[in-house]
C-alpha cells in the first residue's frame, strides 16, 4: 500500500472538514438565529456534510495508514492472536468511529430540532401595539410581544420584599427572545404593506377573478387557503405585494372574510428563510392530499385520490385582523374552532348558489 497516497487522502480529508466548518461559521454569523432553527449536525445540510465527509476521509485514510503499518509489521506476531487482531481490531475501530457520527447526525439542538410532519417553531404571541408606537411619535415601528412558554410579567413590578430585581422577588419574565431593533420595524412595515396590498381582496370574489384558487376548506384555526399559482415560483419570496395564499375564513360571522395571507418559500429546504430573526414561525407540512376544493393528510401517495404533495415548501402566515394569537402565529384561536363551524362548501360553488 502507497503511504504517500493514504497520507495525501487525509489531508484532503482535514482540508474538506476545515472548510465546511469555515462555510458553517459563515453562514451562523450571517444569521444569528440559525443555531435555534438546525440540528447540530444534519447531512441534508450542506456545510454539515463537507464535515462529516471530510472526516470520514480522514478517518479512513488513517486507519488505512494503520493497517498497512500493522500488516507489514506483523504486529500481534505470526499466529492466530496475531491474526485476529489484525483482522478485527482495527475495523472494530472504523466501527466505532462511524457510530459517533451517526449519532451526533441524529443529535439536536437543545431541542429545538423542528418535527418533521409538521414543523414550525416555539409556540409564540406577536402582539402590534401601534397605538403605543404613535404615541412614542413612530408610525411605522412597533412594539412585539413575544411570549414562548414564559411565566407571568407583573407589570407593577416586585409583588413581595424590598429587592425588586432579585431571585427571590415575585417579578416574573416571559421568555426572552432576541430581537433588534432593525427586525421589529421591518416587521411591523412589512406587516403595513401587506395589508394595504391585499384591501382589494376584502371581497372573495374579487380574489377569484385574479386567479386566487381555493385550495383547502375553512380549517379550524388556520382558515381557508386560497393560492395564486403563478406566483408560487415568480422568484420574489416573501413579497407583500404577491403573497401567494390568501386566507378567509366564514367561521368569525358566517361571511366569507379575509383575516390574513401565506407565504411559501421559493424552494424545499431543510431550514426555513428568515426575514425578521425569531419573529417569523415557518412551518410546513407532509403527505397532504388535495381532493377539489379539501385537503386532509395520508399515509402513502397510493391513499391520495386526487394531487398528492409529499412536503410542501415552508410557509409562513401573517394574520392581518386583530388576534389573540399575534401576527406571525401559525393558529388563529379565534377561529379555532370558531363561532361558525358549518362552513363546508367551496366558496365559489357557494357564492354561484347565491347568485341564483
Amino acid at each position: 500500500m502507497n503511504y504517500r497516497l493514504l497520507w495525501i487522502g487525509a489531508v484532503s480529508g482535514l482540508a474538506l472538514h476545515l472548510a465546511g466548518l469555515g462555510w458553517d461559521v459563515y453562514r451562523h454569523s450571517r444569521d444569528v438565529t440559525l443555531a435555534q432553527r438546525e440540528d447540530v449536525l444534519s447531512l441534508a445540510n450542506p456545510s454539515h456534510l463537507m464535515i462529516v465527509a471530510g472526516t470520514a476521509i480522514m478517518a479512513a485514510c488513517l486507519l488505512g495508514v494503520a493497517v498497512t503499518w500493522m500488516n507489514e509489521r506483523r504486529f500481534g506476531g505470526d499466529g492466530a492472536f496475531g491474526g485476529l487482531l489484525r483482522g478485527a481490531g482495527l475495523p472494530a475501530v472504523g466501527i466505532a468511529a462511524a457510530g459517533s457520527i451517526w449519532l451526533a447526525s441524529q443529535a439536536d439542538s437543545s431541542g429545538l430540532v423542528h418535527d418533521a410532519s409538521h414543523s414550525h417553531g416555539p409556540e409564540q404571541a406577536i402582539v402590534l401595539d401601534l397605538p403605543l408606537a404613535r404615541a412614542v411619535g413612530n408610525e411605522t415601528a412597533a412594539r412585539f410581544v413575544t411570549s414562548s412558554g414564559g411565566h407571568s410579567h407583573a407589570p407593577g413590578g416586585s409583588a413581595a420584599g424590598d429587592d425588586p430585581m432579585g431571585e427571590g422577588s415575585a417579578h416574573h419574565h416571559h421568555a426572552e427572545v432576541p430581537v433588534t431593533a432593525e427586525q421589529l420595524e421591518a416587521a411591523a412595515a412589512f406587516v403595513a404593506r401587506l395589508r394595504t396590498a391585499i384591501a382589494p381582496y376584502e371581497d372573495v370574489r374579487r380574489a377569484m377573478a385574479d386567479g386566487y384558487l381555493q385550495i383547502t376548506q375553512d380549517l379550524p384555526g388556520i382558515a381557508a387557503h386560497f393560492i395564486r399559482l403563478d406566483y408560487q415560483r415568480d422568484g420574489r419570496e416573501m413579497d407583500p405585494e404577491r403573497p401567494e395564499v390568501l386566507l378567509y375564513t366564514k367561521r368569525l360571522d358566517g361571511t366569507w372574510r379575509l383575516v390574513g395571507a401565506m407565504f411559501l418559500a421559493e424552494g424545499v429546504t431543510e431550514e426555513p428563510p428568515s426575514y425578521f430573526g425569531p419573529l417569523d414561525a415557518w412551518h410546513y407540512h407532509e403527505n397532504l392530499c388535495f381532493v377539489g376544493s379539501g385537503v386532509r393528510t395520508v399515509a402513502s401517495r397510493e391513499q391520495c385520490p386526487g394531487v398528492f404533495t409529499a412536503r410542501t415548501p415552508w410557509q409562513l402566515h401573517v394574520w392581518t385582523v386583530p388576534t389573540a394569537g399575534g401576527v406571525f402565529a401559525h393558529d388563529m384561536p379565534e377561529i379555532d374552532p370558531g363561532a361558525y363551524p358549518g362552513a363546508v362548501l367551496p366558496a365559489a360553488q357557494e357564492l354561484r348558489a347565491q347568485a341564483r
